[in-house]
């Protein structure tokens, strides 16, 4: 077995590499956002209905599933090349969404676009948790996603003065097309993790989608395959249900004004870069099943209270208290990126999350713009469908083992090996 670094503190270079992806993990989470913000003046704009709307997010969604062609790359030619790639492809991408005309353009570009924010923000974690020290993994990826959830908020503190601008809503994707000027940094600064390079130097296979498939289907790595793309397809249908209809939901059914988003804003920027610093803490103190149980049960009871409650205040909270349950994102990566071997472990992530998981944020708006036709109203289609984040609780105890402190430079844990351990070699 090849043994890997030993140093448990964070180097120089942790910290800037830290400081890189911050960045780059920000906009991602205000490109993402801003698709969700828009939608009102979108819909104002273009003269589309809450069900059209539903179905445009349902396709650009789509283009999560298709990352699954991208993300997998990353065991052939490596992290680095695979995170520059898209870094770059999602700012052209948001840049040439202020040129739409249409909301089919709109849907074709952002769903283009989509595939590539997917693709960085699972490789930044899979850097991360590739080479910091294993103890300092979960609060690593837990800053990252304190500063991805710091940019969700932002669109919302900046659409007021976005729309007094002759670009209207479009100037919130020239916004996020900045990370284009941060490629020249990656290019020169960013290297390729020391567990992928070691795996690499002991000719580790280079494989088929086919053989990827066989081989995440073996005795000792299938259980964790399908709980795995299994918590991921509830993560991304409780997510979509209680995050991507709320502005639409808020100006329609709440007559909120842009001012009002303003207003919640800057607390949701100290909550939610708190609310994520918490989730890394609480997964290398407890672990991640008791951290993915905690905000799974939190993001449904959030999520319900939300859209049931009728003051100002109450939704306000509401959704702020969603904002920081989407916590749960940055621990499913981390538990996805530790359960497989390093030459299937961003294949693991593109089969597992991308090509069957993320068919729950493509089912996830399609199924609410519908429901939300049938019974009238957003509020209480999204208060009926918030029960579906409480299934991943039972999956997470039943079917996951716990993989706080694993090393990465070994062999994920057998099906039958107790929890914590380490199996055998890779």
């Amino acid at each position: 077995m090849t043994q890997g670094p030993t140093n448990e503190k964070l180097t120089r270079q942790h910290i800037g590499l830290l400081a890189m992806l911050a960045v780059v993990v920000m906009f991602e989470g205000f490109d993402v956002s801003a698709t969700a913000v828009v939608l009102p003046y979108l819909a104002k704009d273009f003269g589309t209905t809450t069900a059209a709307l539903g179905g445009a997010l349902g396709i650009i969604a789509m283009g999560s599933i298709a990352a699954w062609a991208i993300v997998r790359l990353g065991d052939r030619f490596g992290r680095r090349p695979i995170l520059i790639l898209a870094a770059a492809g999602f700012s052209l991408g948001s840049l040439a969404t202020v040129l739409v005309g249409s909301v089919g353009q709109y849907t074709a570009v952002q769903m283009a676009t989509r595939a590539l924010l997917v693709t960085q923000i699972a490789t930044a974690y899979l850097i991360v948790s590739e080479t910091l020290p294993p103890a300092t993994r979960g609060r690593a990826n837990g800053l990252l996603g304190a500063f991805g959830s710091f940019g969700a908020a932002l669109p919302f503190l900046v659409l007021a003065p976005a729309l007094e601008t002759s670009l209207g809503w479009r100037m919130l994707f020239l916004i996020g097309a900045l990370p284009l000027l941060m490629v020249p940094l990656l290019l020169f600064k960013l290297r390729e993790t020391p567990v992928w390079l070691d795996a690499r130097a002991r000719s580790a296979p280079r494989l088929s989608p086919l053989d990827e498939l066989r081989q995440l289907l073996v005795p000792g790595l299938r259980i964790r395959f399908a709980a795995m793309s299994l918590l991921w397809f509830i993560v991304n249908l409780a997510t979509s249900v209680g995050s991507l209809f709320f502005t639409l939901y808020a100006v329609r059914e709440r007559n909120w004004a842009p001012s009002d988003f303003a207003a919640i804003a800057p607390v949701g920027l100290v909550a939610c870069f708190l609310g994520y610093l918490a989730v890394g803490w609480l997964m290398d103190r407890i672990g991640r099943r008791w951290t993915i149980t905690l905000f799974m049960a939190a993001l449904g009871g959030l999520t319900q209270f939300c859209y049931s409650a009728q003051g100002w205040w109450a939704v306000a909270g509401g959704f702020l208290g969603v904002q920081v349950a989407l916590g749960v994102w940055v621990a499913s990566y981390t538990l996805n990126s530790e359960l497989f071997p390093t030459h299937l472990r961003a294949a693991a992530n593109g089969w597992c999350h991308n090509l069957i998981g993320r068919w729950g944020v493509v089912i996830g708006p399609w199924l609410l713009g519908a429901v939300s036709a049938a019974m009238g109203s957003i509020g209480p289609a999204v208060t009926l469908l918030g029960f579906a984040a409480y299934l991943a609780i039972p999956l997470i105890w039943l079917l996951m083992p716990e993989t706080r402190g694993e090393r990465l430079d070994r062999y994920p844990l057998s099906e039958d090996a107790p929890s914590g351990s380490a199996a055998a070699t890779s």
